[in-house]
């Protein structure tokens, strides 16, 4: 009798165990890429701080609308992208990143990776600075380049790193 209620005991342990979602689920970061803002470049700056409020509103609208909760949603939020593009940083369960990136209206879900850089000092790696006179060096990257005539200038994110 003492072994089969010991047996019972420990299964309705075991099924509770199972049954539970597991609470320290694996989140990770990943940045959930909206496409372009709705606001102008050409509104005052009161006009524009109000937009970038709004901006970041309905970031937590629609995480909220995927957790069920807003407050879960401002604590998994630790970056909104406001003023170039839309989109937000977060920390996710991978599930929960899947179901977003079928929402309408976000164009992609990844996970956030940092980027390690190979230089700080990209003039002089790239042999664009001058020699001593001031003059350009006849074979340097400025001259192949025509001076940068129909060059697109890009900026390196590297990442958001919370501590």
């Amino acid at each position: 009798m003492r072994r089969s209620s010991t047996t019972l005991l420990f299964a309705f342990f075991l099924s509770l165990l199972l049954l539970q979602r597991p609470i320290f689920a694996s989140k990770k970061s990943y940045v959930v890429y909206l496409g372009d803002h709705i606001h102008s470049a050409k509104e005052s700056p009161l006009e524009e701080e109000e937009a970038y409020k709004r901006a970041t509103e309905s970031h937590y609208d629609l995480l909220s609308s995927v957790l069920g909760d807003k407050e879960e949603a401002q604590d998994a939020i630790f970056y909104s992208y406001t003023k170039h593009i839309n989109g937000f940083a977060a920390m996710l369960e991978e599930e929960t990143a899947n179901a977003i990136a079928k929402y309408p209206g976000v164009v992609s879900v990844f996970p956030n990776r940092g980027h390690k850089l190979h230089t700080t000092r990209s003039w002089k790696f790239m042999g664009l600075e001058r020699d001593g006179a001031g003059a350009v060096a006849g074979d340097s990257l400025w001259t192949r380049a025509r001076f940068g005539e129909d060059t697109i200038i890009a900026n390196l994110d590297t990442g958001i790193f919370f501590f």
